[in-house]
């Protein structure tokens, strides 16, 4: 088969691919989001619950560095790169770093197993922290599949097949739904184990959604049976280990500020990493749908770029991609802070989850949604130093972060005593860090990134947004109450009603009311990026 077809890049070929990733993932968090409300409705903020998204993380460290982060930006430029001389052994190198990494994650877990199984005996863990060791435990199994998912995924990628990519951690989201209605009746702390079985078989059917594309497309190239003449070491295998290794460092850095996280909420409140968790969906949501969406789409098309010496194509897609992810996320940042405690308690506040429990949650929220916009600017700028093969930046920007993420956590949680809130802020205030490193080396590498036209379109939103937000705050104030921030300004928690009906309608008046003023100001500040997002279908 040939690879032309996949040379022909273009800010509509971008857009379609994004559209495709974005139809797909828009579904699984549809299922996402019906799987937070059952765990809220289930489980609350529980001491519990808190202990799984504690053990969640941890099990989850080498996702990040050999599935779906570091491993998916080293493998895709290098299969491009090998494809243009060769799609035969491109293809066979996909499927050697497959069989390597089974290897590898099947040893991990095993070992990781049996070190946290003898810990259980040896070191006299706190109930709490024994919890969350035994969950670990039940949880590593999951890294096989989630992994390899990853790596699938980095093709169907390169093959322009997104729509399965976006649409298969509905599978995973359909698993634990299942089992927080089948052991909600259970005490929390009965029903967290099965849980996290839930969990690993979820990553199974998220891996498996994938896997009949894959070897559809791998036979196709490769002739006779693909698991013959396996090379564990082979030559373009070996070319993967230096930049997979300078980005796990990177990446690394990224999963330890996430595993920091939970434990400093943990520190600041045991239902700290509950309040974090769901207050993170709310944000995850418009980077998942629209920063990552741009972000898998970007990635191959710039490596190729790149491999063809085209510099002013590769800022092309560059700027695109970053004006589209403001235009997209200032609007939202601007809307979560007056929504912030109607979505949220519309979403979340019913059963076991109470008032106090939507107040903090939207206090996280909040704390989130400061850094909306650079975290879905590190999304699209790390593709871009990924296709030139340069993973020591990326790696610098996200040590920035960490450091900062460190020393800010330990002053607001132990200092300032802000709660979890405390590391929702400090999350957000190292992405700002973190994003201005990376866009400064690549204006100090290619100069303005920006075009004169598109910097003065991205202050007209900002400008718009700002006024839009202001509007909002000042009309929910009026009609029901001046609306909190980072869990300040409520003194009621009465006020915040449990009544499903009161909540959907206050949640669809503010809701409404900030798209309305949105539209106006978008108007008479001619911010057309905003105007024209729902015409994805034509050039910009």
């Amino acid at each position: 088969m040939s690879h032309t077809r996949h040379l022909s890049d273009t800010v509509s070929s971008i857009k379609q691919s994004a559209l495709r990733f974005l139809s797909g993932t828009a579904l699984s968090r549809v299922t996402g989001m019906i799987r937070d409300i059952i765990l809220a409705f289930s489980f609350g903020t529980n001491e519990a619950l808190a202990a799984l998204f504690v053990a969640y993380r941890l099990s989850n460290v080498c996702r990040r560095l050999f599935g779906e982060g570091a491993l998916q930006s080293a493998f895709i430029p290098l299969f491009e790169e090998a494809r243009k001389e060769d799609e035969v052994r491109a293809f066979r190198f996909f499927r050697d770093v497959s069989a390597l990494l089974s290897l590898f994650l099947i040893g991990f877990i095993v070992v990781g197993m049996l070190v946290l199984w003898i810990s259980l005996s040896a070191i006299d863990y706190s109930p709490g922290n024994r919890e969350i060791v035994f969950l670990t435990i039940l949880l590593l199994p999951s890294l096989l599949p989630i992994c390899l998912f990853g790596l699938n995924a980095s093709l169907l990628q390169c093959q322009k097949h997104y729509f399965t990519v976006g649409i298969a951690p509905c599978a995973f989201n359909l698993s634990i739904s299942a089992a927080a209605l089948l052991f909600h009746q259970q005490t929390p702390q009965a029903a967290m184990p099965y849980l996290a079985v839930s969990i690993v078989l979820g990553c199974a059917f998220q891996w498996w959604v994938t896997l009949g594309q894959t070897i559809r497309h791998t036979r196709q190239i490769l002739s006779g049976s693909i698991l013959t003449g396996i090379k564990f070491l082979s030559h373009d295998v070996k070319r993967l280990f230096w930049p997979l290794l300078l980005g796990i460092l990177g990446v690394g850095a990224s999963q330890i500020n996430n595993t920091v996280d939970a434990l400093f909420a943990r520190a600041a409140d045991p239902e700290g990493p509950a309040q974090l968790w769901y207050g993170i969906r709310f944000q995850q949501l418009p980077l998942a749908l629209f920063g990552i969406a741009l972000s898998g789409a970007l990635l191959p098309p710039l490596s190729r770029a790149i491999h063809a010496g085209n510099k002013s194509e590769y800022l092309h897609f560059l700027e695109f991609a970053l004006r589209k992810v403001g235009a997209l996320l200032y609007p939202c940042t601007l809307a979560l802070i007056p929504l912030g405690l109607f979505l949220v308690n519309a979403v979340y506040g019913h059963g076991d989850f109470q008032a106090h429990s939507v107040l903090t949650t939207t206090g996280c929220l909040h704390g989130y949604c400061i850094g909306l916009v650079p975290m879905g600017w590190i999304i699209v700028m790390a593709p871009a130093f990924y296709a030139r093969r340069d993973y020591i930046t990326p790696m610098k920007g996200a040590a920035i972060s960490l450091v900062s993420n460190l020393v800010l956590n330990a002053f607001m949680v132990y200092g300032l005593h802000w709660g979890a809130v405390s590391v929702a802020l400090a999350t957000s205030i190292s992405s700002w860090l973190n994003a201005y490193y990376l866009y400064h080396h690549l204006k100090k590498e290619f100069g303005p990134i920006m075009t004169p036209e598109g910097t003065k379109e991205s202050r007209r939103v900002i400008f718009a947004t700002l006024l839009a937000g202001a509007a909002t705050y000042i009309f929910a104030s009026l009609i029901y109450f001046p609306p909190v921030f980072f869990s300040f300004g409520l003194n009621n928690l009465t006020d915040i009603t449990s009544s499903f009906w009161e909540q959907i309608s206050q949640l669809a008046v503010v809701g409404f009311s900030f798209l309305g003023f949105l539209a106006l100001f978008a108007k008479i500040c001619r911010a057309s990026d905003i105007l024209t997002l729902v015409h994805w279908n034509k050039q910009v």
